[in-house]
């Protein structure tokens, strides 16, 4: 008979606190309080993968290493939440200077609607030129740093999930195997790599956060945008989680490769304290000050309107 054990115990805590921001956010969407195309829907993105994460980290708990798959989901999930969380705060950055920069305009991000100001041959010019740059895209539209943000983040999310697969896959009781071996090396550089760019990307978004705080500082003679505080405060637990991402990668025992890690039913109460505290509680403390930032935008001033403009100077593929 399965048991209810403390593991299963801190993934229903945290299911449970993911789930009032959940029904707060949903409230929320359906009183109208805030919009479905915006910066929230990010948000409501990540705290669904956390309520699916956190469900499958109580399966796992239960039902032990009988069932792989809940396993392999638990870690995917949370890398999923992870990367959704970084990315929605540099939405939620972009967001402020477009509500209250001069203009409507961030520097992270051009404005062009649904792209209605450009012509198709541009558009197709600049997907192809993402496509087939990635980041280096940058190179050429200067404009929209944000764009090479995302294919990073998405690069990097792309081998954390590679490493999760192989480690699902690794036969942690055969640890002198060679197929063992090679699936934990493989696990612990794609992992490592990927929390590596999780965390220069959040190091980056210190200083994208340090110079909107020092513009609104200078514009506004003393104080700062509440939204601004909350987002620096909030940078504080994403960059815990960025440490302890790459630390878990990198460091045998804090990682999920040790197998003094598990106990007969899943992880051991001590890895288990280390996993949510500096894992799932960073996140969720993130969460919820994204989310107060409603209260201390409520009273910003509208998005300007959008002003056609000529496309953008690219580079054409040849």
């Amino acid at each position: 008979m399965h048991k209810f054990t403390g593991e299963a115990g801190a993934a229903l805590v945290f299911l449970v606190l993911y789930l009032a921001v959940f029904v707060w956010m949903l409230f929320a969407y359906l009183t109208h309080r805030i919009k479905w195309h915006s910066r929230w829907s990010f948000l409501f993105f990540h705290v669904t993968i956390r309520v699916a994460s956190q469900g499958c980290g109580i399966g796992f708990a239960i039902l032990g290493f009988g069932n792989l798959g809940l396993f392999l989901a638990f870690l995917i999930l949370g890398a999923e939440g992870y990367f959704s969380l970084v990315l929605c705060t540099f939405r939620f950055v972009i967001s402020w200077h477009q509500h209250n920069l001069p203009g409507g305009k961030s520097w992270l991000e051009p404005r062009r609607g649904s792209d209605a100001a450009l012509s198709q041959r541009a558009k197709t010019r600049r997907a192809l030129t993402f496509l087939f740059l990635g980041p280096f895209a940058i190179i050429f539209y200067r404009d929209n740093p944000m764009a090479a943000f995302h294919m990073v983040l998405i690069l990097a999310n792309t081998a954390i999930i590679v490493g999760g697969s192989y480690l699902a896959n690794a036969n942690l009781a055969q640890l002198d195997s060679a197929d063992t071996k090679m699936h934990l090396n493989i696990s612990r550089i794609s992992r490592t790599a990927g929390q590596s760019v999780f965390l220069a990307c959040n190091a980056l978004l210190l200083v994208i956060l340090l110079v909107t705080a020092r513009n609104d500082h200078r514009a506004r003679k003393s104080g700062l945008h509440p939204t601004v505080v909350l987002l620096l405060i909030a940078w504080i637990p994403l960059i815990v989680r960025g440490v302890f991402g790459v630390l878990q990668s990198a460091d045998f025992a804090l990682s999920y490769y040790d197998p003094a890690n598990y106990g007969p039913t899943g992880f051991t109460p001590h890895f288990t304290v280390i996993e949510y505290v500096l894992g799932v509680m960073t996140e969720w403390l993130a969460c919820v000050l994204l989310n107060a930032t409603y209260f201390t935008s409520k009273n910003d001033p509208p998005k300007a309107d959008l002003v056609p403009e000529a496309d953008p100077e690219g580079v054409e593929l040849q």
